[in-house]
């Protein structure tokens, strides 16, 4: 009785040591392909959906011995399938197609730069550009109520709440996951600073203040000039909204500073109703902490340094401005 079951178990051990060896010979068959193959992801697919799309665009040696070995995988490690786009090739085993799927792994990424001063639809054309990614869907989401008011409440848009930086972002990943990832990290700066005046406030003079500063140094005292401004009732006067209002950076005419727009600081007293760009850590801080002076006015001198001239009254703005049209002759 004993001699049979010491023959049953060794069977067993041996059937199932075969059955082991069998199944991880199979998971460490490459994928039969010639060059590489790209396979999407959606969200929130099931493990054994991902494995079915990797199957109709890699064709899998052994579908099922794959989706038996996922299904262990995925109970073993509680992590769910990562979505996005996938690129393998005939180097990759079916050991790989798993892990990746479960780890995100075989998804490019790419390193980008966000500048700093662009507008989100600037923005969506470096990521289309970049990345391909849906240039109108990252516009749609950055005017979307719902993300507004979660993520910009009381801003028209998500234009200023994208900070400007370099990125490692996926190859064609969802808009709304590229304006996560971009928004996340301008509110990861915004709670490393103190002001007494709201986020829409600073964001909008800092947009301004990139908008019209060519130099880094230069910004803390630009800032303190529409700071002056601001607290005197003077109008902002600054070209740079009028351009942002009409849609377009181009020069600013006369005629420009006609048009009843929201961002025409000409015919409005005080800040617009939201930022004009996405500025980058210095504008903000020079936003939070301007230079205290006594400047009114500033315009660039006109020698390619991009440098300003400042002045206390209108008589000595003109006489700056003369200076600047003769550097530009």
């Amino acid at each position: 009785m004993k001699r049979s079951l010491f023959r049953l178990i060794l069977f067993v051990s041996l059937i199932a040591g075969v059955c082991g060896v069998g199944v991880a010979w199979a998971m460490l068959r490459p994928l039969p392909l010639h060059g590489d193959r790209v396979v999407h992801i959606a969200r929130r697919t099931t493990m054994s959906r991902a494995i079915d799309s990797v199957d109709a665009q890699c064709g899998l040696p052994t579908p099922m011995i794959v989706k038996m070995v996922s299904r262990i995988v995925v109970r073993v490690t509680q992590k769910p399938v990562q979505y996005g786009w996938y690129v393998f090739s005939s180097k990759d085993t079916q050991w790989d197609v798993v892990i990746a799927l479960v780890t995100g792994r075989h998804r490019p990424a790419t390193r980008v730069t966000i500048p700093e001063g662009f507008t989100y639809r600037e923005i969506a054309s470096v990521l289309h550009r970049k990345l391909e990614i849906d240039s109108a869907a990252f516009i749609e989401w950055c005017e979307n109520d719902s993300v507004v008011q979660t993520r910009a409440k009381g801003a028209p848009s998500m234009e200023g709440y994208l900070m400007p930086e370099t990125y490692d972002m996926l190859w064609r990943d969802d808009a709304s996951a590229a304006g996560d990832k971009l928004a996340e990290q301008a509110k990861k700066i915004w709670s490393t600073a103190t002001s007494t005046r709201s986020r829409n406030e600073i964001l909008t003079l800092a947009s301004i203040v990139q908008a019209e500063a060519a130099v880094v140094s230069e910004m803390p005292r630009i800032a303190g000039v529409y700071v002056n401004r601001l607290r005197t009732g003077m109008h902002l006067d600054a070209d740079p909204t009028v351009q942002y209002g009409q849609g377009q950076k181009k020069r600013v005419l006369y005629r420009d500073l006609a048009e009843a727009h929201a961002y025409n600081t000409y015919m409005h007293e005080g800040l617009p109703p939201g930022p004009i760009c996405n500025p980058g850590v210095d504008a903000i801080r020079a936003a939070i902490q301007p230079e205290k002076h006594t400047f009114f006015f500033f315009v660039a001198r006109g020698d390619g340094t991009g440098l300003h001239r400042f002045a206390h009254t209108g008589a000595e703005h003109m006489e700056n401005v003369r200076l600047y049209r003769n550097a530009r002759r």
